[in-house]
């Protein structure tokens, strides 16, 4: 005998979102909060809230975290700079296209570890300007699509004074080399800064970050750059410019080692953007600190000598470019020499460098370097 049929038979079940709790809820709010995809308006509230942790997340918040994450992280590099049709090389060979024309998708894949979801569990649970719970795990210890997710979580968090104030000081902040390379000054603090190890930074998915990150790193130091000339603190602009020193000189050690100087394409553009003006004078950078000096004149020449730490690295791009014009044809280098040299006269490299030397020199002329 059939089946008897009803009414009912054909109406589908109820579909709406899926069910999470309250705890998830803001976790995953937060996320997207962290990846762009709500205003801080809509989420502030939730960052000051302090709930209860839960022994364990359901499956489908942790389906939705990943998806989040996933989505959003490749959203934001793809905007960041992704988008656009550039040349990098690629295996000692400049490359012309879109950040997924150039590389295939084992180097651009992003996975994250424990601690992005580590820290998701922790800043919804506690109220950040008052809790116990010191959580600060190892830098050493991300991924890179953790670095970048954090690299993000830093810039997101800035709106928010307080909780940016608790957050600055962990290790996947302070020694994430994303965050130094972007914000080197405010990655010092109040204390003598060591710039972390970039030779990871240069190969597989961390370059290929990078690759995408230029027009933003490039924004961040013309921007630090331009605002110097405001800075009344003498020991604030020594300990950014000894950032800003230290970060450059393992950065393009580390990017020349590797032979990818067009991971340094940024630091040219930068420089392309503030020392090729007409009649530039340290006071540019100085032109801030007229009060509250050290005692000791070495200190204020120190200071001062730390606010041109962009000028006095220029030559280590020039080198690059005399380098690049010695390596003959049947070299193999020779493809990428050429997109050095390409960058260096596209930027005006020669007047940058003679441009650099004379502010240094006019700052200290018995000390040029």
């Amino acid at each position: 005998m059939a089946p008897s049929a009803n009414i009912n038979d054909n109406i589908p079940e109820p579909s709406g979102p899926p069910a999470v709790s309250r705890f998830e809820f803001n976790l995953l709010r937060l996320l997207r909060f962290l990846v762009g995809q709500f205003p801080l308006e809509q989420t502030a509230a939730l960052l000051y809230a302090k709930l209860a942790t839960p022994g364990c997340v359901s499956a489908i918040c942790m389906r939705l975290a990943e998806d989040t994450l996933a989505k959003g992280c490749v959203r934001y590099l793809t905007r960041a700079g992704g988008w656009r049709r550039e040349k990098f090389l690629v295996k000692n060979q400049p490359k012309l296209g879109r950040i997924w024309d150039r590389l295939p998708v084992s180097e651009r894949a992003l996975s994250f570890g424990p601690t992005t979801f580590s820290f998701m569990m922790w800043l919804t649970a506690e109220k950040l300007t008052d809790t116990k719970e010191n959580w600060n795990p190892q830098a050493n210890t991300l991924t890179p699509a953790d670095e970048l997710f954090f690299f993000m979580v830093y810039d997101a968090l800035r709106g928010e004074p307080e909780i940016h104030a608790a957050i600055a000081d962990k290790y996947v902040f302070r020694r994430n080399p994303l965050c130094c390379l972007a914000q080197p000054g405010a990655m010092a603090g109040n204390e003598e800064f060591t710039a972390p190890d970039f030779a990871p930074s240069t190969t597989g998915t961390r370059a290929a970050i990078l690759e995408c990150l230029q027009p933003v790193l490039a924004s961040r130091w013309t921007q630090a750059e331009r605002n110097k000339g405001s800075i009344a603190d003498w020991k604030q602009m020594r300990l950014q410019g000894s950032a800003e020193h230290a970060v450059l000189q393992s950065f393009l050690q580390a990017v020349q080692k590797a032979q990818r100087p067009d991971l340094a394409r940024f630091v040219l553009r930068t420089a392309s953007a503030i020392l090729n003006a007409n009649e530039l004078a340290p006071s540019f950078w100085t032109g801030g600190l007229q009060t509250g000096a050290p005692v000791r004149l070495a200190e204020r020449i120190e200071t001062q000598r730390a606010a041109l730490a962009l000028p006095r690295n220029i030559g280590i791009l020039q080198e690059w470019d005399r380098q690049a014009r010695t390596v003959s044809y049947f070299d193999e280098e020779y493809p990428a020499s050429q997109l050095w040299k390409e960058e260096w006269e596209q930027a005006q490299g020669e007047r940058i460098a003679a441009n650099a030397r004379q502010v240094v020199a006019l700052l200290d002329p018995l000390r040029t370097g």
